[in-house]
């Protein structure tokens, strides 16, 4: 009887042995996801900050623009209304009214330009949120992981698996917002 319970034993160990390597090799396959992922992540928000920060340079070109229009606007009324239709002022308000219509043209190629970047970041911050959320499962799963070596349970190892399917998906999904 007691050779009986030595093999069983045995057996019990190689069993739980090679469970306990099925599992830390998981681990090891999730941390190097969660690092891929992190660094993904991390670019994509510094993308968001570095287009956020580019946008707002051009709203603020958009606005110099928009006050020098303004402003060559008030100096052809101000010509217009200080002068007795002389040749000098009257070329003086159309040199006014050539930089006002120039100004607008700029001013809307930059406000297109500064929407374009508005998008980007947009587009940047929708895929930072995917990798934040593949994140999450991803240490989700290395958690349960741990909990299954420590507790022997099969379960709860699958349970891991199944989180990190969902931060793949997580981290997968961003391809179509590429």
């Amino acid at each position: 009887m007691s050779e009986a319970d030595d093999l069983v034993r045995e057996r019990a160990e190689e069993a739980r042995t090679g469970f306990e390597r099925q599992v830390a090799a998981t681990m090891a396959i999730l941390a190097v996801l969660l690092a891929v992922d992190s660094l993904f992540g991390h670019r994509a928000h510094t993308e968001e900050i570095l287009n956020q920060a580019k946008a707002s340079d051009q709203w603020a070109y958009y606005q110099a623009k928009a006050i020098r229009r303004t402003t060559n606007e008030v100096a052809a009324q101000l010509a217009d209304s200080l002068s007795a239709g002389t040749p000098t002022a009257s070329k003086a308000i159309a040199g006014f009214n050539q930089s006002v219509k120039r100004y607008e043209h700029e001013a809307a190629d930059i406000q297109k330009q500064a929407e374009e970047l508005e998008r980007e970041r947009d587009r940047e911050a929708r895929q930072a949120n995917h990798f934040d959320l593949a994140e999450i499962f991803f240490e989700v799963a290395l958690v349960t992981c741990s909990v299954a070596i420590l507790t022997k349970r099969r379960s709860l190892w699958l349970a891991s698996l199944g989180g990190a399917a969902a931060g793949l998906v997580a981290a997968l999904t961003v391809i179509p917002l590429l």
